[in-house]
């Protein structure tokens, strides 16, 4: 197509000129000339000149398509004159450059246009030898030129010389087109002729080998209301299970699916009355055994000639497992729907600011917003402040790869100001280049568990005070001892300086020799009064930094009388330079008391060897060990597995409390209590806490 009414369809090789008057004639004619040009996915070149510019050019086709890189815009003089010179064989060389170029980057062919306006008159023989050279190379090369001259310009010599170097001449004068065949396209000679057959062949033989192999169905149907089968390509007999005899005498309807007849019909019906000029369809096709598949069809309609009938021409594509990968693809998504607004968990899917985009109705009833509310709201602003930092730095450790997913208690704040507690779960996911694409946050709500876990918390607070109180009523005895001995010191101590000051040169060395032991006598009542009250006390566990040692001293302070009571010998193997423990220190007192008590009373029927009881402290990986071991009668191994069971005793008097209470009170602070028997006589009960973690850093 040429773009120019006057002149429709030329062969490639076409070489014409257009004679015009006024510059907007010029336009008016070579922007549909280069518009069907890139239509046809030609290459095209604009050799500009006089009167027109590279802006005028710019203008007319649009600044969209002239950067397109589909089209070049060349100033006349530098493409045909070299220091002024024009050289017709440099020139015929940098078409011949230009299409090869052209070609290779995949374009149909080659769409140029130029003016005369820059030809000096000394140059107009070789110009005109050089027209003619031009139209005799592209007799078989896909290139098309048009040459404009003005109609002021040239004499009758000189028009003569333009019309015998073109195929033909275009004319438009006072708005009216004229056009001047010339004699070798009136009657074509042997060369042009053979020209056309041979062009003719091959674009036969082009749209046979793209009709029989291609990989889609290609059909031909009469172009009349039946829509008989013409011709049908293999793809599509073998999409449809028949063969090209038995398509012919059926028609596009027999094929279609009963309930997409009618959509089928009307498009075709449309398409025969002119008001489309193609249409694309999605329809199910019903095979020669009686299935079902879904096609998509491009359907045209190619004009009819004097020799010729119109017909329709179809492009048929199977899409059946597209179809069904589509159908299984939207099935998932209603169940992730279903899923994701039905779950019992609330459900959020950020981006990588950690603003929600999606929110189910769980969410946005546990927190008091709606999903407009919460979309674009960064998840910090409904956490509690004092846990929003560390949910967000896991959230930076996903985004930057670090870890694939994270787990976190913590509490949201509600729109209504009210606090509640979360168990929060977030995923990553990824693109296939590894890049963060969304985040999806599941929470369950634990406000209830919490409470439990606070009333729980508390009850066994109430009941390890009961127990401590408990235990130090079973050591009354033995604490009594502990204050007298100071008492008695401090009495004897006191008697002994005021003797001495009775005499008449008063011992004042001995009275301060007396009162300085006076003074630690009184520090280590104090201290055991002090150790007594804070094992009597009712207060809440306060965790912090303290050295397991030091705890160990503690309580070895307060059972020196009940060791002798009971005549066991304590050895000490405490390692130094522990790192300290986040712990209460009452709550790990009454743990060593209790499995003391626990082994002096295991030893007490002991007569044939010695009484002896190990405390010992070590550094494992992360983590302080403490054992406790006695060379009693040992562990029942029917009984093993209860012993840490609320409730359950070997003691006759015992409330079967100590073991579990001691338990819960070594979990509760991140570590582990257990027994095992010796391998001699006896037991050892062992509990390992975690160190503090800023001790290690």
């Amino acid at each position: 197509m040429t773009g120019i009414d006057v002149v429709g369809e030329r062969p490639w090789g076409t070489h014409f000129c257009y004679f015009y008057e006024t510059t907007d004639d010029l336009l008016d004619t070579l922007v549909p000339y280069f518009r069907a040009g890139l239509e046809s996915r030609e290459f095209c070149i604009w050799v500009i000149a006089h009167p027109l510019t590279e802006a005028d050019a710019t203008r007319a086709l649009g600044h969209s398509v002239t950067s397109s890189g589909d089209i070049e815009i060349l100033p006349a003089r530098e493409w045909y004159l070299e220091d002024t010179t024009f050289d017709p064989e440099r020139v015929l060389a940098g078409w011949n450059d230009k299409l090869v170029a052209a070609l290779g980057r995949g374009y149909e062919g080659l769409r140029v246009a130029g003016q005369i306006s820059w030809l000096p008159a000394t140059q107009w023989k070789a110009f005109c030898d050089y027209e003619k050279a031009l139209s005799e190379s592209l007799t078989d090369r896909p290139m098309t030129r048009l040459c404009a001259y003005p109609v002021e310009a040239p004499g009758v010599a000189e028009i003569l010389d333009v019309a015998r170097t073109h195929h033909f001449s275009l004319a438009r004068r006072h708005g009216q087109w004229d056009v001047f065949e010339a004699s070798e396209l009136d009657r074509p000679n042997e060369k042009i002729r053979r020209r056309d057959e041979e062009q003719l062949r091959k674009s036969e033989e082009r749209f046979r080998a793209v009709f029989e192999n291609s990989a889609v169905g290609i059909v031909l149907q009469s172009g009349d209301r039946s829509g008989r089968f013409l011709a049908a390509n293999a793809a599509y007999q073998r999409m449809l299970g028949y063969s090209a005899e038995e398509l012919r005498p059926l028609t596009f309807m027999d094929i279609t699916y009963e309930e997409d007849r009618e959509a089928n019909r009307r498009l075709a019906n449309e398409l025969l009355e002119g008001k489309r000029q193609s249409f694309d369809l999605i329809k199910r096709n019903r095979r020669k055994d009686g299935t079902l598949m879904w096609v998509s069809i491009h359907v045209s309609l190619i004009p009819g000639t004097q020799s010729n009938a119109r017909l329709f021409m179809s492009i048929v594509d199977d899409i059946t497992e597209r179809k069904r990968a589509e159908e299984a693809l939207s099935r998932s998504e209603r169940q992730f729907r279903a899923l994701f607004e039905e779950a019992a968990v609330g459900i959020a899917l950020c981006d990588s600011a950690g603003r929600p985009f999606e929110s189910n109705r769980k969410l946005e009833q546990m927190l008091g917003y709606s999903a407009h509310e919460l979309r674009g709201m960064p998840f910090t602003a409904f956490t509690d402040p004092e846990d929003a930092p560390a949910d967000w730095s896991l959230f930076t450790d996903l985004l930057s790869g670090k870890r694939d997913h994270y787990h976190i208690e913590k509490r949201y704040r509600r729109k209504d100001g009210a606090l509640l507690w979360g168990d929060l779960t977030v995923y990553i996911v990824r693109d296939d280049r590894g890049q963060p694409m969304f985040s999806i946050g599941m929470v369950q709500d634990i406000t209830d568990r919490k409470r439990a876990e606070q009333a729980l918390q508390e009850a066994q607070a109430e009941l390890a005070h009961v127990a401590r109180v408990t235990t130090l009523g079973e050591m009354a005895a033995s604490i009594a001892h502990e204050l007298n001995q100071p008492l008695a010191a401090i009495v004897a101590d006191a008697n002994a300086s005021l003797n001495w000051l009775t005499k008449p040169h008063p011992d004042l060395d001995g009275v301060r020799e007396a009162l300085t032991a006076i003074v630690q006598d009184g520090h280590r009542a104090a201290d055991v009064i002090q150790r007594t009250r804070q094992l009597a006390t009712k207060t809440d566990p306060q965790k912090v930094r303290l050295q397991v040692n030091d705890v160990i001293d503690d309580i070895v302070a307060l059972i020196g009388t009940e060791l002798r009571g009971h005549e066991v010998s304590l050895r000490l193997d405490l390692a130094p330079e522990l790192l300290p423990v986040l712990g209460d220190r009452v709550q790990l007192q009454q743990v060593l008391i209790n499995l003391v008590m626990n082994g002096m009373e295991a030893m007490a029927a002991v007569g044939d060897r010695r009484r002896e009881l190990l405390i010992r402290s070590q550094r494992e990986a992360g983590q302080v060990l403490v054992v406790v071991q006695d060379s009693g009668t040992g562990i029942d191994p029917d009984k093993m597995h209860r012993m840490f069971d609320a409730f359950f005793t070997t003691k006759p008097s015992g409330m079967g409390m100590g073991l579990s209470i001691s338990r819960s009170i070594i979990e509760a602070h991140g570590g582990r209590l257990w027994a095992s028997p010796n391998a001699g006589p006896g037991a050892t009960f062992q509990f390992s806490l975690p160190t503090d973690s800023k001790s290690e850093a």
